[in-house]
């Protein structure tokens, strides 16, 4: 992301936060603010230009202006203009500016990353979220609610707690619902699987209804099943492997898919049946293509474009 554009995200953010404070925020709404300028120098800086150009604009009253700007921290600010040519323009310009990020606050934004990249990402409300390699989502928050829905790939998100405006991950038609958490979500083609690190979750399933999971605990959608993991297995992705335990190997297949452009096919559908066990490197799918032929009854063939998995 350049300059450009990241100056522009954070001052997006920025106008948000000065959209709640302007009513009356709950302290948890101000202490998530305040963690919100804490991550970095930058989103202090913006926070005191959008609240002098609302004011210039006569949407902010000197009393609410000075308020504001008496909380924001006054030292070791970086100065980085993200407003101030706007400022020198005429003021129509300058209201057109502010409902163009107004009205962009109501849409959901889109997070994604290509095949083989990692990425993560401070929200505006403080929650962080990493996303694994070829992942998009949509986030898009109001008054109410903290809607995530996860299109497909992996996330890890660190919740900030908010009472007022649960954050709640969509992934088809589960529901997973949080307060203040840590936890990852993966969304295969035919199943979805929660895995928490600590908190907890409300996973709503139709299947199944409602399921709680605290830390250390996840849940598995293809099978309606909860289960216990340790610290070390909570994504290990993150350290660049991934680790099976009787996967089936269509779905191993599909997981391994996610970290390659030369993609592994099944060439017999009987080959569902089996499954696969142990820990696998990321970075080397070559090595895994040799391994496959040791620990299963396969053979794997390159033929260039992609690996071909067939019966032995």
């Amino acid at each position: 992301m350049n300059n450009s554009n990241k100056n522009q995200q954070v001052f997006e953010q920025a106008t948000l936060w000065l959209l709640r404070l302007k009513d009356e925020p709950s302290e948890q709404q101000i202490h998530n603010w305040q963690k919100w300028l804490k991550i970095c120098p930058q989103n202090a800086e913006a926070f005191e230009e959008s609240v002098l150009l609302d004011a210039k604009l006569g949407n902010l009253s000197q009393q609410s202006m000075e308020r504001l700007l008496a909380l924001l921290p006054k030292s070791n600010i970086k100065k980085v203009s993200f407003i101030r040519p706007l400022v020198a323009l005429a003021a129509s310009l300058a209201v057109i500016a502010v409902s163009f990020f107004q009205f962009n606050a109501s849409r959901p934004t889109i997070y994604l990353t290509q095949i083989g990249e990692t990425a993560s990402f401070i929200l505006s409300d403080g929650s962080q979220i990493l996303l694994d390699s070829d992942t998009e989502l949509n986030v898009e928050y109001s008054d109410n609610t903290r809607r995530i829905e996860l299109l497909k790939g992996q996330v890890i998100f660190d919740v900030t707690p908010e009472k007022q405006r649960p954050f709640i991950v969509v992934v088809e038609e589960i529901d997973i619902k949080v307060l203040g958490t840590q936890f990852n979500v993966n969304r295969l083609k035919d199943q979805v699987v929660v895995a928490v690190k600590k908190g907890k979750v409300k996973v709503t399933d139709p299947t199944v209804g409602d399921v709680f999971l605290t830390a250390n605990q996840g849940y598995n959608s293809i099978n309606d099943r909860q289960f216990n993991l340790t610290e070390t297995q909570f994504a290990i992705w993150q350290q660049g492997r991934i680790q099976f335990s009787n996967t089936p190997l269509n779905f191993a297949v599909e997981q391994l898919n996610r970290y390659q452009d030369k993609p592994f096919k099944l060439k017999q559908t009987s080959l569902n049946q089996l499954s696969l066990s142990g820990t696998y490197q990321l970075n080397d799918i070559d090595n895994t293509a040799k391994l496959l032929p040791k620990v299963l009854p396969v053979d794997v063939i390159d033929n260039g474009y992609f690996w071909l998995i067939q019966q032995r």
